[in-house]
């Protein structure tokens, strides 16, 4: 695989080593919010660096805190500053252990939530994430399916997926798994995206708060990938009218400049037990300042409208190509939050080959997309990319599908093997 870099006075393209130019559908893995080196991002952080260099205690984290709560439902008031992603879930699944004084929470299938030991045992990404560390599981995590849109039992909708999902929950779980005060909440991902970007039905959030509440769980909504704009609110539980007891963000934070991530609480929740987390360069000065530039940006240039307006159209166009194409079978998004799947019918391994196939011809054609040993391509532009760069991206990337789908057809590719599976369904 080539190596990139970025180009500072060009937000939404990368370079690789030999000076081609790819339109950047990757954005540091939907960190660069706004755009690859923002100029005033950047400045912020090298007058951060040269006034505070590094101090654990600064003004610019009261700041940032501030900024925080007042973004976010008012029923959050508190703030702990973390250095990452992985960090801020582990946190928060901390906070809430520790203020409900119960040992269990509720994860979902597919969800990633980072890669530290700790991480790997409250998510459920995939089974390789947890090779060789299987026996540490331990038993405080009950895992149930997350209501994706992909690969559903046979004849059932998302819809009938998702409310069988609360069900299993309620009937099931709660019956022979754990008691309900033996729970102390939910990780949720409210658009589960590391998965796959899967958008779930908006009864699936409201039903899941319903039963939290009345079960006294609390909720944490993971939004490393989601916040900050990435699904044209800012979080994106708000397309649910939900208000979970406890916030993760990482990633777009920053603009992606600085590493920093943060947990922003409910007074229930951080209000009263003393629970442990954080690192030393949690917070830093010049992470704090990268933060603050980066939300006055989206909020000054309206990157949130322009997200909403200009995700529908990529959507729009996406939507044509599972009438187009006999290996893509499902496009969804929100937003600049974007995704379209392949699969052949030939099993797992088969369908992440070809996706694999059309990341690297989506290269070749000019465009740099997501694809993560997954049968999908993911598409997460800079929030301030125009419409006009993200049609020619998805042009090329279209390109690129109809070049792998003909090499299919003519006989070019070899798919590996179908995985012998039980047939359950006849």
């Amino acid at each position: 695989m080539a190596s990139f870099i970025t180009g500072g006075a060009d937000l939404f393209h990368v370079y690789d080593v030999d000076g081609n130019k790819y339109i950047d559908f990757t954005t540091g893995w939907a960190s660069n919010n706004v755009g690859n080196i923002h100029p005033e991002v950047l400045d912020a952080v090298i007058d951060a660096l040269r006034k505070y260099g590094f101090l654990y205690y600064h003004p610019l984290a009261i700041e940032l805190a501030e900024k925080l709560v007042e973004i976010t439902p008012p029923n959050l008031t508190r703030v702990s500053m973390e250095v990452s992603g992985t960090e801020a879930a582990e946190a928060a699944v901390s906070y809430i252990i520790t203020a409900s004084k119960r040992p269990l929470i509720i994860s979902f299938m597919g969800a990633y939530h980072g890669d530290s030991i700790g991480a790997r045992m409250i998510g459920a990404h995939d089974a390789a994430r947890k090779k060789y560390f299987e026996g540490m599981d331990g038993g405080g995590v009950i895992f149930i399916p997350y209501p994706r849109s992909y690969k559903l039992p046979p004849g059932m909708s998302q819809d009938e997926f998702a409310r069988l999902i609360l069900w299993y929950l309620d009937e099931f779980i709660l019956e022979h798994i754990a008691e309900p005060d033996r729970i102390a909440g939910i990780l949720y991902e409210p658009m589960m995206a590391e998965g796959g970007n899967f958008i779930p039905p908006k009864f699936f959030a409201k039903k899941l708060m319903e039963m939290a509440r009345k079960y006294n769980w609390f909720v944490i909504a993971d939004e490393v990938l989601t916040g900050f704009g990435r699904t044209g609110k800012f979080w994106a539980f708000e397309h649910y009218d939900i208000q979970p007891d406890v916030v993760v963000t990482a990633k777009g934070l920053t603009g992606g400049l600085i590493p920093i991530g943060a947990v922003i609480l409910s007074d229930e929740v951080a209000g009263s037990e003393r629970a442990y987390s954080g690192s030393t360069f949690a917070g830093s000065p010049a992470g704090c300042a990268a933060a603050l530039k980066t939300i006055e940006i989206i909020y000054r240039e309206n990157l949130l409208e322009k997200v909403t307006k200009y995700g529908e159209e990529a959507l729009k166009y996406m939507k044509e190509w599972p009438e187009k194409y006999e290996i893509i079978v499902d496009s969804r998004g929100i937003g600049y939050f974007l995704a379209t799947s392949i699969e052949t019918g030939k099993g797992d391994e088969a369908d992440i080959e070809l996706a694999k196939r059309i990341f690297i011809e989506a290269k070749r054609f000019g465009v740099w997309t997501i694809w993560d040993d997954e049968p999908h391509i993911r598409v997460y532009p800079p929030l301030n990319m125009e419409l006009d760069l993200l049609l020619e991206g998805l042009e090329k990337l279209e390109k690129a599908i109809s070049k792998v789908e003909k090499d299919l057809k003519e006989g070019l590719i070899t798919l590996p093997e179908k995985r012998q599976t039980i047939e359950f369904f006849e």
